[in-house]
C-alpha cells in the first residue's frame, strides 16, 4: 500500500484548498496519507497527523505544497530517510519544485503509477568549530553562507580547501553552494550556472573587496575550511537562507560533503534546461526565449 506524507507551508495562499484536493484524490485511490503532526492541526487535519519518525520506513514519497523554501526544508529533514521528494509549486519563482498547480492531476496519476525517476542532489554538512569543538552542525542542500550581519563593516576570510591555503578574501562574505543552490545566490552574486548532475561544490565571494576575487568551482570530495578575522562580533552562518547560526571572529566553519543525499522526484519530458528557460524568467516581462 502506497503511504504518502504531505508537507504543506501552512502560510500558503489557498493552502487548505489545494491540501484538501491531494487528500481527497489519494483517499478515492486507497492511498494512506500523513502529515507532520502541527501541520496537520493548524489546517484542521487532524485525523491524517502522524509524529513522521514513526511511519518513516512506510512513507513511499513525500510531497511539498509550497515553494523552493518548503521543499529545500523538507529535503533536509528527511534525507536522511532516504525518502524522495516531489515539490508541488505554490510561491512565485518555484526553480526546485516539479509540478505546477495546473497540471497537478496528471502528476498525481503520474506518481501512483511510478511514472517518474529519481535524480539524487550533493548535500553539504557545515560544521562551526570554536575553541578546538564541534558546537553546531548542519546539513544544507543549497548553500552555505558566512556573511556579516547588519553592520557595514567587511569581514576578512581565509580560505583553506583541503587545509591548504587558497585564497583570502575581504568581502561581505563567502558563498559555498552546491550544484542545486548554483542557481540561488550564489546565481545572484555572479556565481556560475552548474548543471545538478555534477556533484560540484562553488565557491563565491559575496562584494568582495579586490578586483581578482573570482568562483571556484571544485570536487564534491574536497573540504571547504573558513577562517574569520573581524573587529566585531555581527558574523552570521546561514543555512539554505533558513537556519542562521551567530558565529564569533574565531570560529572555524568547515564545509564538507553530506553523507546523505536529497532525492528529487523527476518526470521524463521536463529538462533542467526547460526549467532555466522558463522559471529564470519569469520575472522578465521582455524574455523571450
Amino acid at each position: 500500500m502506497l503511504t504518502v506524507g504531505l508537507f504543506p507551508n501552512t502560510k500558503k495562499q489557498n493552502i487548505a484548498t489545494v491540501l484538501g484536493w491531494i487528500v481527497q484524490y489519494f483517499k478515492e485511490r486507497n492511498i494512506r496519507v500523513v502529515l507532520p503532526h502541527d501541520a496537520a492541526l493548524e489546517l484542521n487535519c487532524s485525523d491524517l497527523a502522524e509524529k513522521l519518525e514513526c511511519v518513516k520506513n512506510e512513507i513511499t514519497f513525500a510531497i511539498t505544497l509550497g515553494g523552493d523554501g518548503t521543499l529545500l526544508n523538507t529535503a533536509r529533514e528527511i534525507a536522511s530517510w532516504g525518502i524522495p521528494v516531489c515539490g508541488v509549486n505554490l510561491g512565485n519563482l518555484g526553480f526546485l519544485t516539479e509540478i505546477e498547480v495546473p497540471e497537478l492531476s496528471s502528476a498525481l496519476d503520474r506518481l501512483v503509477c511510478g511514472d517518474y525517476y529519481i535524480e539524487e542532489r550533493l548535500m553539504l554538512d557545515a560544521v562551526v568549530i570554536r575553541q578546538g569543538n564541534p558546537i553546531y552542525i548542519s546539513p544544507a542542500l543549497n548553500d552555505i553562507v558566512v556573511a556579516k550581519g547588519g553592520f557595514s563593516r567587511m569581514i576578512k576570510l581565509k580560505l583553506f580547501i583541503d587545509d591548504e591555503l587558497t585564497a583570502e578574501y575581504p568581502a561581505d562574505g563567502l558563498i559555498i553552494a552546491t550544484s542545486t543552490g548554483s542557481t540561488g545566490y550564489s546565481l545572484s552574486s555572479g556565481g556560475p550556472i552548474v548543471n545538478p548532475k555534477l556533484k560540484v561544490i562553488v565557491i563565491t565571494p559575496i562584494c568582495p573587496h579586490t578586483l581578482h576575487a573570482r568562483s571556484l568551482v571544485i570536487s564534491e570530495h574536497e573540504e571547504v575550511k573558513l577562517r574569520m578575522q573581524a573587529t566585531h562580533n555581527d558574523i552570521v552562518l546561514t543555512v539554505d537562507g533558513q537556519a542562521v547560526y551567530s558565529l564569533l571572529p574565531d570560529d572555524t566553519v568547515i564545509v564538507r560533503r553530506s553523507p546523505f543525499r536529497a532525492r528529487f522526484i523527476k518526470f521524463t519530458g521536463k529538462s533542467y534546461y526547460e526549467a532555466l528557460r522558463t522559471k529564470l524568467r519569469r520575472g522578465d516581462r521582455n524574455g523571450n526565449c
